[in-house]
């Protein structure tokens, strides 16, 4: 596994030799910790452990087809289980004393967490997100827990060498992580940096001699060439490790129920840092960890606290409602340069994106944070790039402004959201009324049939309503379409770009629209504006918000019955602060599905 370029030793804290070593995928075994059988340059078996090994998630549930065929927008976090249309709020059958935290699924880490992982382990890596390549990634929502295939562990191999290869390069941040007296053993310095900087890789303390041992092998291979190339190849197994590349939990043996077991001081800290901070602990939170601060659901809540004051925190109700309209899709949306040539420029979709954290970061510092005020706030905010979409003018920044009465209704009107949710060349009333239906009030529509017929060609002088009037005559279509379509023609005022439009077609803009199937707020409405304040109004959709916060905090969907005693809580702290999305980081790291697991040998032997 030595590099045959490199037959003399070079300095001792710096290698800078063009081409760099790294861990050969026959060395993958190094993934299940197997080092002895990777120095010998067998690729190991693989086998399952205790730190996880294996690199395949589970499949998605279900997956999310148009009417014509396509993807539709908007569907990663419809749910596992759903209210069906004409259903009454959920209820929760919760006994007192009844502690069920739930399945604990063994995560992969999202592209963003892997990401900011390094960030704080390292420092910013040149090259690191191009290095990673187009990874499969995992929904924020619980969704998605993809398969690691081939390229997913080229890319993490890759990513790893470029990190590894950035830190020996750096003579400074060398002796942060692994300086190394001259006179010093050098194997005694790298056990150093394996107890220090595998323990904040891994999220908890790595001591268990036999261990170290087996990291100390690998760095063994390495220093042959020189100390610093022991640390580098050290970095790039850890970076390659699964206890690293997933989010591993084992629980202890303390039992509070049946069906219950406490976790790890560690495995808390590592469930709060990931919630909040979407990246490893820190020093702080880890000394806690170990001080025994996590014991108890009150010390948890305590460290959330000044947690949510960090700058990586403040964001954090943020981020849910980014990914909840699938906000950092936006770049990879595509849509006709002819019709919509705006839409070449630099810098638009950076603005629209800009916005929309602008706003929410408003709602939830200056609005009152409120679900109600998500849906219906007149807010807007404006820049040069967006000032034409409000017939108005704007700088470098963004300043609030009032929107025009009954065109603006808080997030159902932000130019991202709306762009998102159309098609490449016009509106979209399926994608606007199916995220309606299955994000806002956690309705899962079936999936669509076979054969589904080519859509309606976009044609001169025809409106998208008048398209698809034939989901209201074919049978086929219509069963699904009419949760959909209605719902979404009251989005017909904004265009693909989402920019306010009187005409569509030759005519002027139905947007006259209907809900069905809620019973709370069923009925006509006339825009959207008229839709928001129906929506501000409903408890299935405020009891859908606090499913999508648990999912996403969890990063799992909510059982029906098992998760009852959990979401009752989130749901009832929820409703008795008036719906305020502030209220939902402690609700939820106070639950039973946060502060707990199942034992592993009952998941092992389902």
């Amino acid at each position: 596994m030595t590099d045959p370029k490199r037959n003399q030793p070079s300095a001792e804290t710096a290698d800078h030799s063009p081409r760099r070593a790294r861990l050969p995928l026959a060395c993958l075994a190094w993934l299940a910790l197997s080092v002895p059988a990777c120095v010998a340059g067998s690729a190991g078996n693989g086998s399952s452990g205790a730190n996880g090994s294996g690199a395949s998630g589970n499949a998605a549930p279900f997956t999310d087809g148009g009417a014509d065929g396509t993807t539709v927008p908007g569907g990663g976090a419809g749910g596992s289980s759903s209210m069906m249309p004409g259903a009454t709020p959920l209820t929760f059958n919760c006994k007192a004393g009844s502690i069920d935290p739930g399945p604990s699924p063994m995560k992969l880490l999202s592209r963003a967490q892997y990401l900011n992982s390094v960030r704080d382990l390292v420092g910013t890596v040149t090259g690191l997100d191009s290095a990673l390549g187009a990874s499969s990634n995992a929904s924020a929502f619980g969704l998605v827990q993809p398969d690691v295939a081939q390229v997913d562990l080229e890319n993490y191999r890759n990513a790893a060498t470029a990190v590894a290869a950035s830190v020996v390069a750096n003579s400074t941040l060398m002796n942060q992580l692994a300086a190394c007296a001259m006179t010093a053993v050098k194997r005694d310095c790298a056990k150093t940096f394996v107890q220090g900087f595998a323990a904040r890789a891994y999220r908890a303390p790595v001591t268990d001699a036999a261990d170290v041992e087996l990291h100390l092998k690998l760095f063994d291979v390495g220093a042959k060439v020189s100390y610093a190339h022991g640390i580098e190849l050290l970095i790039q197994g850890i970076l390659q490790a699964p206890r690293f590349l997933y989010r591993v939990e084992i629980g202890t043996g303390e039992k509070v129920s049946e069906t219950a077991v406490k976790l790890s001081p560690y495995e808390l800290a590592s469930r709060l840092s990931f919630s909040v901070w979407d990246s490893l602990p820190d020093a702080k939170l880890t000394t806690a960890a170990s001080a025994g601060a996590l014991a108890t659901k009150e010390g948890v809540s305590a460290q959330l606290q000044w947690m949510l004051q960090d700058e990586k925190g403040k964001g954090m109700v943020r981020r849910f409602l980014e990914n909840w309209i699938h906000l950092p899709d936006l770049d990879n949306s595509a849509k006709d340069a002819t019709l919509y040539p705006q839409w070449t420029s630099t810098t638009l979709k950076a603005s629209m994106k800009g916005q929309a954290s602008a706003f929410f970061d408003d709602l939830l510092a200056h609005q009152g944070g409120k679900l109600s005020t998500l849906l219906t706030s007149s807010t807007v905010f404006v820049n040069k790039d967006l000032a034409s979409y409000y017939g108005t003018t704007g700088g470098d920044t963004f300043t609030a402004a009032p929107g025009t009465a009954g065109t603006t209704s808080g997030i159902l009107t932000l130019p991202a959201f709306l762009a998102l949710m159309a098609k490449p060349s016009e509106s979209s009333p399926i994608y606007r009324g199916k995220f309606v239906r299955e994000q806002m009030l956690c309705q899962l529509l079936p999936a669509p049939p076979a054969n589904i017929p080519k859509p309606p060609d976009v044609t001169p002088g025809v409106s998208t309503r008048e398209r698809l009037k034939q989901h209201e005559t074919n049978p086929s279509c219509s069963g699904c379409h009419q949760l959909m379509d209605p719902i979404g023609f009251g989005f017909e005022n904004y265009d693909s770009l989402g920019k306010y439009r009187t005409m569509d077609g030759s005519g002027a803009v139905d947007a006259s629209g209907e809900l069905i199937g809620t019973n709370e707020i069923d009925g006509k409405f006339n825009g959207v504006a008229e839709l928001g304040q129906k929506l501000s109004q409903s408890e299935t959709v405020r009891q859908c918000m606090a499913r999508q916060w648990f999912r996403f905090a969890l990063a799992r969907f909510e059982q029906p019955a098992i998760d009852d005693c959990s979401m009752k809580g989130l749901v009832d702290t929820f409703e008795a602060a008036g719906a305020d999305l502030t209220t939902l980081p402690k609700a939820i790291v106070e639950s039973d599905a946060f502060q707990y697991r199942h034992p592993v040998d009952s998941e092992v032997s389902q």
